[in-house]
């Protein structure tokens, strides 16, 4: 029986060696199944992300009256402009523009954004709008100016990013299309800011004005050659709700919205929600019937925050990073040119000096000898 039972045992241990140098080739053989650990490298960096947070600039510019403070209270739930105070007519008579930046801190389930909202009270309020832009273009250069000192610092992991990174344009419903105003502005930053076009107060026209108006703007931007923000192609992995998504905001550009910080009670549905009340009845802002803030909302904070960012990194600082180094090597160029012209003429005349000095030495010394 003990014999028997060693039998057994020594034929399990072998039988075991042999399946363990099976499992050590199987480990070896490229293409195999076996879990190395990389697979959770995105979930390292989602974690190191989230605990890190979010920054986010948005701009807001266009004239005043056209509520872009109450677009911007509509999107994020929260009263930025609670201590603004409106000037009077004579006081906007010759008022230029300003920077206005606030900052808040927003959590949603654990995710930290900190948003910055740069407004731009003062835009084209005033009758002389001569050179009204310029304040918005300034403050644009001086933030990727700053972002290119501090990545040029001894501090770089601890770098502030101001750099705006979209531009919401608000178009007037009043016109028929772009303004020479709204050209030339966005003709100068097009190619520094993610331009986004936003048609305000979208209630005061019909769906048929709305639908020309939409229209209008986009020949407007496609003749002057202004390029806002494009949207980028699907993936061939999405799905066909991402797709069908993609495909209704890029049908709502330039978006027509609706503003507001009342609550109303809802007609149709009864539940209160964000809106207008008129003699004929209720404009809901989220409503996607009434107006395209719903997918504004998506498209902005839902879908494509990140892809704002990333143009704003890898192609307008580029571009202005690439033709600032330019424009100071061809000033140290031209330093180091000047500098040597001025040296060169320096001994030049030097030289001649010395030469007629020479001259007038062997004139003196030919009169001694004639005396």
């Amino acid at each position: 029986m003990s014999r028997q039972l060693a039998i057994f045992l020594v034929g399990g241990f072998s039988r075991l060696g042999r399946w363990r140098l099976d499992w050590q080739r199987r480990q070896r053989r490229p293409g195999s199944n076996v879990r190395l650990g990389f697979a959770n490298l995105p979930d390292q960096m989602h974690r190191k992300a989230v605990k890190k947070g979010f920054n986010f600039t948005l701009m807001v510019v266009g004239e005043s009256g056209l509520g872009k403070s109450t677009l911007i209270s509509s999107l994020f739930q929260q009263d930025l402009y609670k201590d603004r105070e409106l000037g009077s007519a004579t006081e906007r008579v010759n008022k230029t523009t300003e920077i206005d930046k606030r900052q808040i801190e927003l959590d949603e389930k654990g995710v930290k954004l900190r948003l910055t909202v740069v407004d731009t009270p003062g835009f084209n309020d005033a009758i002389n709008c001569q050179d009204c832009w310029r304040p918005i273009e300034d403050y644009i250069d001086n933030t990727f100016e700053q972002y290119f000192k501090d990545e040029c610092g001894l501090n770089r992991k601890n770098i502030v990013d101001h750099r705006v990174h979209c531009c919401l344009y608000f178009v007037s419903p009043c016109g028929h299309g772009l303004r020479p105003i709204d050209v030339e502005l966005m003709r100068r930053l097009h190619s520094k800011v993610n331009i986004v076009p936003i048609i305000a107060k979208a209630d005061t026209l019909t769906q048929a004005e709305l639908r020309d108006l939409k229209e209008r703007v986009l020949a407007d931007l496609d003749r002057h050659k202004i390029q806002t923000y494009r949207m980028p192609d699907t993936d061939s992995d999405d799905d066909e709700e991402t797709r069908r998504q993609e495909s209704d905001i890029r049908a709502c550009i330039p978006f027509a919205v609706i503003g507001s910080n009342c609550v109303v009670e809802s007609a149709d549905t009864g539940r209160r929600t964000r809106g207008r009340q008129y003699p004929w009845g209720v404009v809901e802002v989220e409503n996607p019937k009434h107006c395209d803030f719903a997918k504004l909302r998506i498209f902005l904070l839902g879908t494509h925050m990140q892809d704002l960012k990333d143009i704003t990194k890898e192609v307008h600082y580029e571009n202005y990073r690439a033709k600032y180094i330019t424009e100071r090597m061809s000033k140290r160029k031209g330093a180091v040119r000047d500098d040597f012209e001025t040296r060169k003429s320096k001994n030049t005349t030097e030289a001649n000096f010395e030469a007629i000095v020479d001259t007038e030495g062997l004139l003196k010394e030919k009169e001694d000898e004639v005396c």
